[in-house]
């Protein structure tokens, strides 16, 4: 189905990567019925506009159970196109998904509840959360992609929160909130040496693919399709993480209480008696190494791996 190959490689191109890569079961059983979704709300306005005379306006519809969504519809939304989506989406997308959380939980049921990840999930250079529970993963994916239709927001938060409830899980639990499972590092202005093209290449996001789905060990150019020089982006690689590290060790101390940077090296305290911490978090620095080791790793960088492994031996930070 055309809406279906189109929402797909829209996903495949931009942010949802992620998704894709990083819950399998979203590709199998969410993409169908989402690509339905779209081409009955596109059939449904096609039919609207066919039925309205040229040049009438739409008339506004009374009542006071619609008025708040229906005031914030995207602008150009026609009202019967609206009035469809929810009550499509209230109706049978909401059994469609019920009926996939149940079968989802009842062939994975034993993955819930552990601190370690399942493994219908892949670990992919971004992967930085402990993914074990597939049937809520599903969930939250779901309704994030459904959330980008600002006409069907109540019915998909009433959808969400009726999913959740059905795998014992809190509508507003820290575990219930969508976090994106792709970490993003950009290596800017990378050329490549077949076409001269120059873009800023995501190495967590940018990856390529086989014919079996499965992600290659290389990037390749979006112009011409010629592999990058991974050599150049480890040795890239390499002296970001220098820059980083060099960033961090001298950088400034700044005053929790007024803002103000630490002018002499003496003081322990701050002239308005509050105390001193980093500019850059240790906690941040050290999620920005564990990217790059992630990367290191999944594509054989032997050398940025090295150069990881002396940062951490010798650095203090290590032991934060």
């Amino acid at each position: 189905m055309t809406f279906q190959m189109s929402m797909s490689d829209h996903l495949s191109s931009h942010r949802a990567p992620s998704i894709l890569e990083y819950c399998p079961v979203f590709c199998d059983l969410c993409l169908p019925l989402s690509a339905a979704y779209i081409v009955a709300v596109y059939q449904s306005m096609k039919e609207e506009l066919r039925h309205s005379a040229p040049g009438s306006t739409p008339v506004k519809r009374k009542g006071a159970s619609q008025f708040s969504q229906e005031s914030e519809g995207a602008t150009g939304s026609l009202p019967g196109m609206i009035t469809f989506s929810q009550d499509y989406v209230a109706n049978e997308l909401t059994q469609s998904f019920f009926t996939i959380t149940q079968k989802i939980q009842k062939k994975v049921t034993g993955s819930r509840n552990t601190t370690e990840p399942s493994e219908m999930f892949p670990v992919l250079p971004g992967s930085h959360l402990l993914l074990n529970n597939p049937a809520l993963e599903f969930i939250k994916y779901v309704c994030k992609v459904l959330s980008l239709d600002t006409n069907i927001t109540n019915q998909v938060n009433k959808l969400n929160r009726d999913l959740l409830r059905l795998v014992d899980v809190g509508e507003f639990s820290e575990e219930a909130q969508f976090r994106d499972p792709c970490h993003s590092y950009v290596l800017p202005e990378v050329i490549c040496h077949s076409c001269n093209f120059c873009r800023d290449l995501d190495l967590c996001k940018d990856s390529s693919f086989s014919q079996d789905g499965a992600i290659l060990p290389q990037w390749l150019c979006s112009n011409c399709q010629a592999p990058y020089d991974s050599s150049a982006i480890e040795s890239a690689l390499v002296e970001a993480l220098q820059r980083k590290l060099m960033a961090f060790t001298l950088q400034d101390l700044v005053c929790l209480k007024c803002r103000g940077m630490k002018e002499t090296h003496m003081p322990v305290y701050c002239s308005c008696a509050g105390d001193f911490t980093l500019t850059i978090r240790t906690e941040v620095f050290m999620e920005q190494i564990r990217i790059f080791q992630n990367i290191a790793k999944y594509y054989s960088m032997s050398y940025l791996q090295e150069t990881i492994e002396w940062l951490l031996q010798t650095s203090p930070v290590s032991n934060c």
